[in-house]
């Protein structure tokens, strides 16, 4: 192996990956830092959105808090069910760019990744809440299709929230 590569070889190395369980606070700190990894400035849109029974408002605010931790100005928004593409552009990301031109602004609602409200978010988390779900799960692993489809599928990170205090980040692709 060429020198250059080897040094990059323990960053590699899956031997030491830990479980996608973690407390609460470490996961929450994580997703700040891999949202921030590619969003560092200007005004910012998380969604915040999952299945019925996932609670949407707890994870946006441990959201928001982790960011703010890691000195990030972050707001938080509620929209409600069934909301408009133009109401939510008027009514959340206009006030919102004009007041805090340098913040994020964390949203949580149900639908937030459905096909015309998708374009508003920079980040997209999606919750899962299956307490009866096998810590290998995956449709891959299950050879099942996924019955939700497309909001599923374009969120940047998916977790289940069935153990509130250990969030379990769940992947949903084939690689």
């Amino acid at each position: 192996m060429p020198a250059a590569l080897a040094t990059l070889a323990p960053r590699w190395d899956t031997r030491d990956m830990g479980s996608t369980t973690t407390d609460r606070a470490t996961f929450f700190d994580g997703l700040a830092a891999e949202f921030l990894q590619h969003y560092r400035t200007g005004p910012r849109f998380v969604a915040v959105t999952g299945v019925p029974g996932a609670d949407l408002p707890a994870a946006a605010d441990a959201l928001a808090d982790a960011l703010r931790a890691a000195g990030q100005q972050a707001e938080r928004a509620h929209a409600a069910a069934g909301v408009q593409a133009d109401d939510l552009r008027a009514g959340v990301v206009t006030p919102f760019r004009s007041a805090a031109p340098d913040a994020v602004l964390v949203v949580d609602g149900p639908g937030l990744l459905d096909a015309g409200l998708r374009g508003f978010w920079n980040f997209s988390v999606w919750i899962e809440h299956d307490p009866e779900r096998d810590a290998d799960w995956s449709f891959v692993a299950t050879g099942r299709k996924d019955p939700l489809g497309a909001p599923r599928e374009v969120a940047s990170v998916l977790f289940d929230d069935a153990d509130p205090d250990r969030p379990r980040r769940l992947f949903a692709d084939s690689c």
